[in-house]
């Protein structure tokens, strides 16, 4: 999938009709819920910790039978940011899981991914920019991870520090998949396929 087939000369489409058929990926809605599942218990404690302290009660008289331990202010610290992370990482997977946002969606403009943090618009690489489109392996944290390998011809178009990526070289950056609904080959495979599409809707020159 080498750029001059995913990314001919430009050339305005035909008409305003749409080239192609959007490809929507968002996260898995599986793995979004056990993300929020895994933040309440933190947010459990935290609140304990600053306002109850029954539960920490309870677990200091069992563990310190004979000299139960007090809290120090730095606990109440480590309480308040517990509860803060934790409300914010539930609020976010409700939001992802209620209105989710694509983290890859293509169009006739071009590929659109959310490489530049949850809270940022997704940056658009046109189709003209793109050189090669692939799935791959990474190994990140000693694992090999599935990802989704993106070439351009044009530097400037791609982040410094892609989130949830990772810079490869000048031209290349490689997207972290394994939290997608779609796996990187299918990914890949559609947008070679929407590039052929795409350079076939727009006229010769001359």
């Amino acid at each position: 999938m080498r750029g001059e087939h995913l990314a001919p000369t430009y050339r305005e489409v035909r008409s305003e009709a749409a080239a192609i058929e959007p490809l929507v990926v968002h996260r898995s809605t599986l793995r979004t819920w056990l993300v929020s599942l895994a933040a309440i218990p933190a947010i459990v404690i935290g609140v304990d910790v600053l306002w109850r302290r029954r539960i920490v009660t309870w677990l200091t008289e069992a563990i310190f039978d004979s000299d139960p331990q007090t809290l120090e202010a730095r606990d109440e610290i480590w309480a308040w940011a517990m509860v803060v992370v934790g409300s914010a990482v539930v609020a976010w997977g409700l939001k992802e899981l209620f209105f989710p946002a694509p983290v890859l969606r293509t169009d006739d403009s071009g590929l659109h991914v959310r490489v530049g943090g949850p809270l940022r618009s997704a940056v658009i690489l046109p189709w003209p920019t793109l050189y090669e489109v692939d799935a791959g392996t990474l190994e990140d944290d000693e694992e090999q991870v599935d990802v989704l390998v993106i070439e351009v011809k044009d530097p400037a178009v791609l982040p410094a520090n892609p989130w949830a990526g990772r810079r490869v070289n000048d031209t290349t950056m490689a997207l972290f998949t394994t939290e997608w609904d779609t796996d990187a080959e299918t990914v890949a495979a559609a947008i070679a396929d929407q590039a052929v599409a795409v350079a076939r809707a727009r006229p010769e020159p001359g």
